[in-house]
């Protein structure tokens, strides 16, 4: 499983991250809610002035229909030519035609049929230059009269509203959208801090603490929350990391001793000599539990520089091959120089070296490590692959604690820290490592950013 160290650097506030808020989508929503209320009150207005213009003109239609179609037919086009005279504000428009679709009188350039409607309205252009609403009535006697009467102000009070609304529609969500936006930055500036403060702790700076401000809104809730969680598992860890280091500490030295006095014996009794290896074995893990705790609780950093991991890896080589070469298992090494990466070199030689060691134990008789430098991307890989049993992927995990050891490992000899040592090393650094399978073996990845002259 990877295990990859945080980067510590202040995340960047991007448009995904902006449009996730939850202050971004209230606005957005109230915006929205908003806008259908807007359309709401245009629509009813609309509808209901609409309806108020449409209506009176009925009316007038109404009126001068029953007017001129009361009179005799011998009348009407009398009574027409006089409706047009009497018609001073140049709105309305008549026309009388006969069953055959001739017009007899009025002024309205009309040819065929009356419509089937009996409203009806027409765009400007189809029989007037302005738009008109007709009102047709079929006489008893085949003839047929048509009113009109100019809705110019209704069309255009139609456009107005349609503009207003969709004026009115672009400024709601032009404002909801710059409001969301004015108003998630502030939250999620503070959270981009909270969380390069989260991944500070979490990269091993427990007694860093997240910011409190003065207002006492939900984020300092969740901040405090966090700092006194944060400040007991600081205490808990220096307890057990204390007591740990303390034991390592204490017993080391009167192992030293007892095992120089088991040494002094001459001759040696049975059994003495395998007392020795014993304490060998308690000291070596003494060693690697102090050293653990050296990495964790000193951070240092000051060896950090540019390093070529070509070199490390062939120096971790070359420093146990005649281990491996005395299991006649033989080291590949493959990859380029001229790569460069940022770290302790002596650090890191140490953890290729642990890798190596360990694998050197699992891998059997006559068989083959695989050591290589793999570029993927911005990122150098330092892979190592052995055809030993393996480890089980529900353990991969487990392996890198402290003491644990895998089904496959318990009959041979070692301590149970040389995956820790190798995480604590990786961790440091802010690399990633994984643990991978051979098929069958192990494969063990140390990943790395590239470094270059100009930057990483």
């Amino acid at each position: 499983m990877p295990i990859t160290r945080p980067s510590l650097q202040r995340p960047s506030l991007r448009w995904a991250e902006l449009r996730r808020t939850s202050t971004f989508r209230l606005m957005l929503a109230l915006g929205a809610v908003f806008l259908v209320a807007v359309a709401l009150l245009l629509g009813v207005t609309y509808r209901l002035t609409q309806r108020e213009l449409i209506t009176r003109s009925d009316l007038i239609l109404a009126s001068e229909t029953a007017r001129l179609g009361g009179a005799t037919a011998d009348e009407r086009a009398d009574r027409v030519q006089d409706a047009i005279a009497a018609s001073t504000s140049g709105l309305n428009y008549f026309v009388l035609i006969d069953a055959q679709g001739h017009k007899i009188a009025g002024n309205l350039d009309w040819q065929g049929p009356p419509p089937t409607e009996v409203m009806k309205e027409w765009p400007a252009g189809a029989l007037a230059p302005r738009p008109l609403l007709t009102m047709t009535s079929r006489l008893p006697d085949g003839q047929s009269l048509i009113v009109a009467r100019d809705i110019t102000p209704a069309v255009e009070f139609r456009a107005r509203i349609l503009a207003l609304s969709l004026a009115t529609g672009a400024v709601v969500v032009l404002s909801a959208a710059v409001a969301a936006v004015a108003l998630g930055l502030g939250p999620l500036r503070r959270i981009g801090q909270l969380r390069a403060d989260a991944k500070r702790i979490s990269a091993g700076e427990f007694s860093h603490r997240m910011p409190v401000s003065t207002r006492g809104d939900e984020l300092d809730l969740v901040a405090t929350t966090m700092n006194g969680m944060v400040e007991e598992i600081e205490r808990l860890m220096e307890q057990v990391k204390g007591a740990t280091d303390a034991i390592a500490h204490d017993l080391r030295s009167p192992l030293a001793r007892l095992r120089m006095r088991l040494a002094m014996i001459s001759p040696r009794p049975e059994g003495v000599d395998q007392a020795v290896e014993d304490i060998d074995a308690l000291l070596a893990r003494f060693d690697a539990l102090l050293r653990i705790a050296e990495l964790e609780a000193a951070n240092r950093r000051a060896g950090f520089g540019p390093l070529d991991p070509m070199m490390l890896m062939t120096s971790a080589a070359e420093l146990y091959e005649p281990l491996a070469e005395e299991r006649e298992i033989e080291i590949a090494l493959s990859g380029s120089y001229g790569h460069q990466i940022i770290g302790d070199e002596a650090l890191l030689v140490e953890a290729v070296g642990n890798l190596l060691d360990n694998a050197i134990k699992f891998t059997p008789h006559g068989g083959r490590i695989r050591l290589c430098l793999i570029r993927r991307g911005e990122e150098l890989a330092i892979e190592l692959a052995d055809n030993g049993p393996g480890i089980a992927r529900s353990e991969r995990d487990a392996v890198l604690r402290r003491f644990y050891r895998g089904a496959a490992s318990r009959q041979t000899p070692g301590s149970g820290l040389g995956l820790n040592l190798v995480a604590a090393i990786v961790h440091l650094h802010g690399f990633g490592l994984e643990l991978d399978d051979a098929g069958p073996g192990l494969i063990v990845r140390i990943r790395a950013p590239e470094w270059r002259s100009g930057g990483v």
